[in-house]
């Protein structure tokens, strides 16, 4: 396979036959980690021989998702259709185990407990943490743990003490400030409770011994703003890597997931350009150019690095497991019980507490409860109840209105973050506030550290989305456009024209054939942006279709700008990669909008944006020049059209 670390932990060859007594056959097995489910990284598990062989017992582990099982997801790629063996037909016992981020408790892999006290043998805790790609992955660590038994104790207790062995796999991931991609980054200052998600990322592979990170492009080749930007395809650069890796105090990095396009000379060139980077690094720091901290390679099929596996830490180094009695940096376990559960799966079921008071709920519980392991749904109203269920539950998620009975929503949130100890500081909390709450409102949800801030009219999909991803820990890839600065008086303007679900006229179809024409694209729209809707003036391509809900809406950004508002990628834009209409029918991947504009209901001598001419495709692409000032003709033909409204 061309991604997870595939072997683990294999059993040793059957012993031989001793007094004709027939020994147990000899299990073999392992452990496989899938970053994600991405085919270039999945397509080796069809061929890897032994999931085949009943001999042998695998676990494997990969994101889960929020609507398949990773069992599901693997299995599709061994369709009918595309190969001609089933994921079932494996003939090894083949446990599939789906992952969230969990950086602190993770999970276990274990060999089997020694009795030689002189001979421990080995615990791997393995730790995961969400990446910044086009889908859902993982990053992993793993720290290695020695596991000593007790001779006092006649071998019913051992203890695990961490040793200085670690190693993290990071592929398939691109800094969230893209403009790191060129260097600039700043370690966290540990004064500050918080930090950005860069710093959160380097935190996760802090001092470990191997960093394995993906560093395809060159910051040359990444180019933000470019014809030819890798922006946005989910792969970091050599710059940003190798000073990461050096603010992260790794002793060794390996450059890996390398552009299959380069020849050997050009990753010759490569290496030493990273190795370069990290001598600059060293004299910027005040160090020795001739004793550089970090080693840098590139990662090579066949190559070997071997770490000595007894190097112990400091005696006070803190243990690992809140749950076990602890002396000295070692935790005492009892050899007869399960020591490596999946820590990073809750089995338990998750609870998301929704504080409505103006908010209808029952949409949204409805979509909740409807889901595969549906979290348990509590509805309240008043400050007080809301508080003692918070107190006594730790709900995973909590939503609410800014309005409540006894207090506002921030108020409460105020209370959760200061007064609930760690829970109350890490909780994900989301409040729908009313539109007339502006810039204030925004600072404050800010400085309470909330999840998100859903000011205006929402649809119930949006919000079931933001409390899945919320659940699962994810960054959610579809932003609501937030309101026009005059959104009242645009509103007005709108409703003034008299176009609001009125019967189609040739007079805009006429203008939408066309430009569905001339752009050789499947969809063609006039679309007007109402309080909570988007509503069809004119529809080429979506049949049936009249309209969507405004947060669903490209055009409710594209309004808010003067001029073209042009997506070439929707997957690789982080205000609609999530969006339904992107993942679901019509499958939107190019889209292109003209603001429409109206004079307006209060001063005619303004204008106000009432929606778009908008096409639509469902493949990338983008608009020359000359074809973004034609879709501007056409525009422009549409406003005249309603200038011949309003002298009728």
């Amino acid at each position: 396979m061309s991604d997870g670390l595939d072997e683990v932990k294999v059993g040793e060859k059957e012993e031989p036959k001793r007094n004709n007594v027939k020994p147990t056959p000899q299990k073999f097995g392992g452990t496989i980690l899938l970053t994600h489910t991405h085919w270039d990284h999945i397509q080796g598990l069809p061929f890897f021989v032994p999931l085949y062989l009943p001999q042998f017992e695998w676990t494997i582990y990969g994101p889960r998702g929020i609507a398949k099982s990773l069992q599901e997801i693997l299995s599709g790629q061994m369709q009918h259709d595309y190969f001609p063996v089933r994921l079932g037909d494996m003939a090894s016992k083949t446990k599939y185990q789906g992952l969230c981020e969990d950086m602190e408790k993770g999970f276990w892999l274990d060999n089997d407990s020694s009795t030689d006290c002189d001979h421990p043998t080995s615990s791997i805790k393995v730790t995961s943490k969400y990446l910044n790609h086009s889908v859902l992955t993982l990053g992993y660590k793993l720290e290695e743990f020695a596991q000593i038994p007790l001779p006092s104790s006649s071998n019913q207790l051992f203890r695990r003490k961490k040793r200085g062995v670690s190693m993290a796999y990071i592929t398939d991931h691109e800094p969230f400030d893209h403009a790191l991609a060129n260097g600039g980054f700043t370690p966290r200052d540990p004064r500050k409770p918080n930090c950005t998600a860069d710093q959160y990322h380097v935190q996760f592979f802090e001092d470990v011994d191997i960093l394995v990170h993906d560093c395809q492009y060159l910051f040359s080749e990444y180019a933000p703003g470019s014809p030819t930007s890798k922006e946005y395809w989910g792969h970091s650069t050599v710059e940003y890597v190798v000073e990461v890796a050096f603010h992260a105090n790794v002793k060794q990095l390996l450059l890996f997931h390398h552009d299959p396009q380069r020849s050997d000379d050009q990753m010759d060139d490569l290496l030493i350009y990273a190795r370069e980077l990290a001598v600059k690094l060293e004299e910027k720091c005040g160090g020795d150019k001739e004793s550089v901290r970090l080693k840098v390679d590139a990662a090579k099929e066949g190559d070997t690095y071997d770490l000595d596996p007894y190097v112990f830490l400091d005696e006070n180094d803190v243990s690992i497991d809140g749950d076990v009695s602890e002396s000295n940096g070692e935790s005492i376990h009892h050899a007869n019980d399960d020591v490596s559960p999946p820590r990073s799966v809750n089995t338990g079921q998750q609870c998301v507490l929704l504080g409505f008071y103006e908010s209808a709920s029952g949409p949204i519980r409805d979509m909740l409860e409807s889901t595969d392991n549906s979290p348990k749904v509590e509805v309240l109203q008043s400050r007080d109840e809301l508080l003692h269920f918070a107190e006594q539950n730790h709900p995973s998620v909590i939503v609410l209105d800014n309005v409540l009975f006894g207090c506002t929503g921030f108020e409460f949130c105020k209370v959760i973050r200061t007064e609930m100890g760690e829970w109350g500081k890490n909780v994900p909390m989301l409040v729908i506030a009313c539109p007339g709450e502006g810039q204030r409102a925004r600072l404050t949800a800010e400085r309470l550290n909330l999840d998100d801030f859903i000011q205006g009219p929402y649809s119930p999909s949006y919000l079931f989305t933001r409390i899945q991803v919320s659940l699962l820990r994810m960054p959610l890839r579809w932003r609501r456009a937030p309101l026009a600065e005059n959104e009242s008086e645009r509103l007005a303007t709108l409703q003034s024209t008299g176009l609001l679900d009125s019967l189609p006229e040739e007079r805009f179809d006429r203008i939408t054939r066309l430009a569905k024409a001339m752009f050789k694209v499947p969809i063609s729209l006039v679309s007007l942006v109402d309080e909570d809707r988007q509503w069809f003036k004119s529809n080429q391509g979506l049949a049936g279709a009249t309209e969507t809900p405004r947060d669903y809406a490209f055009c409710s950004h594209a309004i808010l700008t003067d001029e073209i508002m042009v997506v070439p990628d929707a997957l690789q834009d982080e205000r609609f990669a999530d969006n339904p209409l992107v993942e679901g029918s019509p499958n939107i991947r190019f889209y292109a909008g003209c603001p429409i504009k109206a004079p307006s209901c209060e001063d005619g001598s303004n204008k106000m944006p009432i929606g778009t001419l908008c096409v639509i495709d469902s493949k990338p692409r983008d608009l020359s020049e000359d074809e973004r000032r034609a879709l501007k003709d056409f525009g422009a033909m549409i406003e005249q059209e309603l200038e011949v409204s309003n002298d009728r």
